[in-house]
């Protein structure tokens, strides 16, 4: 059962971070490469639906990376002292994002993309800024986390 609970916690915080790596590197990009009133409308849409869902899933997994922490103990060495700092950074990592994106992410959730707010670009670009730095702190948390999980993973002897 234990490994069963490892490979969802794998699998719910790669997912995440991989989601955030592909709003980064593929959507985001793209988006500038819009005009400016369908960026503003595709900006919204996104912004409002993301703004929903991951709340949700960052809670999720970090309260998976918490379980998996107490599944590894001692966290004082060997593979929990991995996972507890992938948790550590998952936690800071959503502060980081309360704090720093999501205000941006909703003023533009709330703009009008008919006529959106005078500096409204700016703060996409900011949002891009703040989000790669994210992105590297979801992708450090993870790769520790499965060196945690699954470092220690050894195969029968024949």
């Amino acid at each position: 059962m234990a490994i069963l609970y490892d490979v969802a916690t794998a699998a719910v915080a790669g997912m995440m971070a991989g989601n955030e790596f592909a709003v980064a590197v593929f959507v985001h990009p793209q988006l500038r490469r819009l005009s400016d009133r369908a960026h503003a409308q595709t900006a919204a849409l996104l912004a409002s639906s993301l703004g929903k869902a991951m709340p949700f899933w960052y809670g999720l997994a970090l309260v998976l990376i918490l379980g998996a922490t107490y599944e590894h103990r001692p966290v004082s060495h060997g593979p929990g002292t991995l996972i507890t700092s992938a948790g550590v950074l998952w936690a800071a990592t959503i502060v980081f994002t309360v704090t720093m994106l999501v205000p941006i992410n909703n003023r533009i959730a709330r703009m009008n993309p008919e006529q959106p707010y005078p500096e409204w670009l700016r703060d996409r670009a900011r949002w891009d800024q703040l989000h790669r730095i994210r992105v590297a702190l979801l992708v450090i948390a993870v790769l520790l986390l499965l060196a945690g999980l699954f470092g220690g993973i050894t195969t029968p002897a024949s």
